[in-house]
């Protein structure tokens, strides 16, 4: 298999386990889950292993990262139950903190704009 076949299989895939997963947090009975968004997802090639990327509004990451941790298995169920492959990849959630990243660089450059 070549590697555009397989990055063309990858590319499909993942869009189908970011939409799978967030259903998956929504039916989960967690307030914080509830909250949570995926914001990207990427899957090893020989589906072994996918690295969900889920972010928050709330500015508690310890909480959001305890109850996905705790939600894991149930999540993973759900997950295997929806997709069609013969392999399913397993979960590792990380916390994406690209939204407090671009706050903290608005805050240092409202702080520039206002001291000039």
């Amino acid at each position: 298999m070549s590697n555009q076949t397989r990055g063309g299989r990858i590319n499909r895939i993942n869009p189908l386990i970011q939409q799978i997963v967030s259903s998956a947090l929504l039916r989960v009975s967690d307030p914080v889950l509830n909250k949570a968004t995926i914001t990207n997802v990427s899957t090893t090639p020989d589906l072994k292993k996918t690295i969900i990327f889920v972010s928050t509004l709330d500015k508690n990451e310890g909480s959001l990262k305890n109850s996905l941790e705790k939600n894991r298995n149930k999540i993973q169920k759900l997950l295997a139950n929806e997709m069609t492959t013969r392999n399913v990849p397993k979960i590792i959630f990380e916390i994406d903190s690209t939204l407090d990243n671009v706050n903290r660089i608005n805050a240092l450059i409202d702080k520039v704009t206002l001291d000039e």
